[in-house]
């Protein structure tokens, strides 16, 4: 209660002040690429922004972590044409899979709730059990007697109902039929699981595997955007699923715990530089995850950029090989000031469930 009054004081403080600012779609409004243009047009660009408030978003989802650097604005009159569509995040309203942020969602709900011990599974139909075209509705009712099934067998091994999340596929103009993708919690058996579905014995059920990106790659390999006919594609999700962890600041020091805060906009003038510049930043605000991919984009409206980068934190068995080279070094360099012997001084250095029915 405490904290929501504090947020509260702290949203009518920023009022007084003036620094309400109003939700956009700043992907599509810094929807050119950095390589896209030449370096003078860019030093230029940056001499005749307008003074500008940038923050910073931290988006946390399982071993995933995002950040977003755009700026903010008081009025849409000042949000470059392309981006003047109100954006929140983790919006449920957010409902088809053709809205990209709908799409970012989901990649994100998969990376904060499921592992490497859950299943991935593709579920599909004979030509008997077959839904008619475009029903969507009795897709979904094979899902939702599907779930049941599930939750049923897992009541009685004393498993809790499963958490999951699916995608409804189907689209006759590209040969598609209705199939189901679904993330499930790995707790009950893969065959029993797949014994629940009745539509078809053709069915894929698996161990999920993470990459560099964790499932970012499964996950936007189920909701890819692609031309689809309307309704055709639906995304739901059990109840109890942790919604991904956002953060947003304006402020951030030079490195972790080092140094005196500054606005995010002085960082932004190194980091639109160029990804190496971008990469050596996140090293110092995040030096525990490891840095995959970054995108630098601006808009010509008004002489801004937006900043992205995706990281994943880092493995500890990578953490103990660290641990270990840094070991050998420091070995390496007592022996070299000492001939060769290694001196110590005393102890060593240490080292029914249902939600978002769309």
């Amino acid at each position: 209660m405490a904290g929501v009054k504090e947020k509260k004081r702290q949203q009518g403080s920023r009022r007084k002040r003036g620094m309400v600012f109003i939700p956009y779609d700043y992907e599509a409004a810094y929807n050119k690429q950095l390589e896209q243009l030449h370096e003078w047009f860019v030093e230029q660009m940056f001499k005749q922004r307008k003074k500008v408030v940038y923050a910073l978003k931290e988006i946390k989802a399982g071993d995933q972590f995002e950040v977003e650097i755009y700026p903010q604005f008081a009025s849409m009159d000042e949000v470059p044409p392309e981006g003047r569509n109100i954006k929140k995040d983790n919006d449920k309203a957010q409902r088809n899979l053709n809205d990209k942020n709908a799409r970012k969602y989901v990649e994100r709900l998969i990376n904060e709730n499921f592992t490497d011990n859950d299943l991935w599974i593709t579920l599909t139909y004979d030509d008997e059990h077959l839904p008619p075209d475009g029903d969507i509705d009795a897709a979904i009712k094979n899902m939702q007697k599907f779930i049941r099934r599930v939750n049923y067998q897992r009541k009685k091994r004393g498993l809790l109902n499963a958490k999951y999340v699916y995608v409804t596929e189907y689209n006759p103009t590209e040969g598609i039929r209705w199939h189901h993708h679904i993330v499930m919690d790995g707790q009950m058996d893969m065959d029993m699981v797949e014994a629940c579905w009745k539509q078809s014995s053709r069915n894929e059920v698996r161990r999920l595997q993470k990459d560099e990106n964790g499932l970012s790659g499964m996950a936007n390999y189920i909701v890819k955007e692609k031309e689809r006919v309307k309704s055709e594609k639906r995304w739901n999700s059990s109840q109890g699923l942790k919604d991904p962890d956002i953060r947003v600041v304006h402020s951030k020091q030079p490195e972790k715990a080092k140094g005196s805060y500054k606005k995010i906009a002085s960082y932004v003038e190194e980091m639109r530089k160029g990804h190496e510049q971008v990469k050596e930043q996140m090293s110092k605000w995040y030096p525990d995850f490891d840095f995959t991919e970054t995108g630098i984009y601006y808009n010509d409206f008004n002489s801004m950029f937006y900043i992205r980068a995706r990281m994943r934190m880092r493995r500890q068995e990578e953490n103990d090989e660290t641990g270990m080279e840094m070991s050998k070094k420091k070995a390496t360099t007592k022996a070299d000031i000492h001939g060769g012997d290694v001196v110590s001084c005393g102890d060593d250095d240490s080292m029914p469930d249902y939600r978002g029915n769309i």
